[in-house]
């Protein structure tokens, strides 16, 4: 449900990698298997959920990911030319701050909802929750995962209407 903020910002400059938005928005949630096995399930969200960690690590991963691994892995899956995903991937400053964005926006979007945030680790090894939209996280959750869908949907509807060619290309590529 984060790529709903991917798309949200593409749709506000389209001429902005997709690509970029699309995989730094989820990047956090790949610590979550390794976190839990490492801490013994103690924890599952810890260093790209952090400032710190989506900054650095997060953004780093981020634009790999999407330079050497989206575009054969979207091309193959998807069946799209691989050089309009490539170009679409390149390298650039501007790639660099749509990963920073990214991964920011999801660690934010965490911050108001989730029941542990260590948005402040290694600093602070507590949970920050001053961004909680209610004392509940669970019906923060239930708000923001509504909110979430809800741009999903509309995103997807809205692409859809415009056709079924090039559906996977606009919605993978921009």
């Amino acid at each position: 449900l984060h790529c709903s903020i991917a798309y949200l910002i593409n749709r506000w400059k389209s001429q902005l990698s997709l690509p970029a938005l699309l995989v730094s928005t989820v990047v956090p949630d790949l610590e979550i298997p390794f976190t839990y096995l490492m801490t013994g399930g103690l924890e599952h969200r810890l260093v790209l959920h952090s400032l710190l960690g989506a900054a650095t690590l997060g953004t780093f991963l981020s634009v790999l990911l999407t330079i050497f691994l989206y575009p054969p892995v979207v091309s193959l899956f998807f069946k799209l030319d691989k050089e309009k995903v490539k170009e679409k991937c390149r390298f650039s400053g501007t790639l660099v701050v749509l990963c920073f964005v990214g991964i920011l926006s999801h660690v934010f979007i965490d911050s108001l909802h989730h029941e542990f945030n260590p948005v402040l680790y290694p600093f602070v090894k507590e949970s920050f929750d001053a961004l909680m939209l209610t004392n509940d996280w669970t019906s923060a959750t239930a708000i923001v995962t509504s909110v979430l869908l809800a741009l999903s949907i509309f995103f997807f509807v809205d692409e859809l209407r415009k056709g079924t060619k090039d559906f996977w290309m606009r919605m993978l590529v921009g």
